[in-house]
């Protein structure tokens, strides 16, 4: 796993990439408390991706949108950021 980023694509949706920025990341774990499936951390108690399908877009956003350092970013199909709005 790259050290500095997490990174997964999804299949269908709006929602087309999921990105944890694990130089922001602090180990709140409010990711994975919103979406376990998606999110666990690791021993350095960094977020990272398991499983991109494993919650649907609404929660997926929901967990982006708990981080406290905005750490987990959302992309659409064309690359374009969904979340956080720039």
């Amino acid at each position: 796993m790259n050290k500095k980023t997490s990174e997964a694509k999804r299949k269908n949706g709006k929602i087309r990439k999921i990105v944890v920025d694990r130089m922001k990341c602090i180990g709140a774990n409010a990711c994975v408390a919103v979406a376990p499936g998606v999110f666990q951390l690791d021993y350095e108690n960094l977020a990272y991706i398991v499983d991109p399908e494993a919650a649907d877009e609404e929660t997926l956003l929901m967990s982006a949108q708990s981080c406290p350092v905005l750490a987990i970013l959302l992309y659409d199909e064309n690359n374009k950021i969904i979340f956080p709005e720039e």
